[in-house]
């Protein structure tokens, strides 16, 4: 093993080096460290969270209601078949499927990001 490494730690000392910049400490701790607890937002929104409480809570209710009443269950089963029969009709499967493709219209259009000149570029 050669461990002897006084010279070349002699010659690394012995280089010109320049002062760093005033904050470059600062700003590199800024960019990498305290950006992610600045800018990480919450995993789920409040609407979301709102959303699916509701939607399980409906749920819930549904299937303890077709467990608990028969009258519920068979009720319920012929107001399924009534929606289905509205759906199957042509003039609401155009709409749905103008919904559809307006959506997924909007979505791709809504990935496109536009760059602008001067906006976000760091000096």
């Amino acid at each position: 093993m050669n461990d002897d490494f006084d010279e070349l730690d002699r010659a690394l000392f012995a280089l010109p080096l320049e002062e760093p910049p005033p904050g470059l400490r600062r700003a590199i701790l800024e960019a990498t460290v305290f950006s992610q607890a600045r800018v990480s937002a919450p995993a789920v929104r409040p609407w979301e969270s709102l959303a699916a409480g509701t939607t399980l809570a409906i749920g819930a209710w549904l299937i303890f209601a077709l467990i608990a009443y028969k009258g519920f269950a068979v009720a319920f089963n012929t107001e399924i078949v009534a929606a289905v029969q509205a759906f199957a009709a042509p003039n609401s499967l155009v709409w749905l499927g103008a919904g559809c493709a307006i959506a997924a219209w909007l979505t791709v259009l809504g990935s496109v990001r536009l760059r602008l000149p001067g906006r976000g570029a760091r000096s």
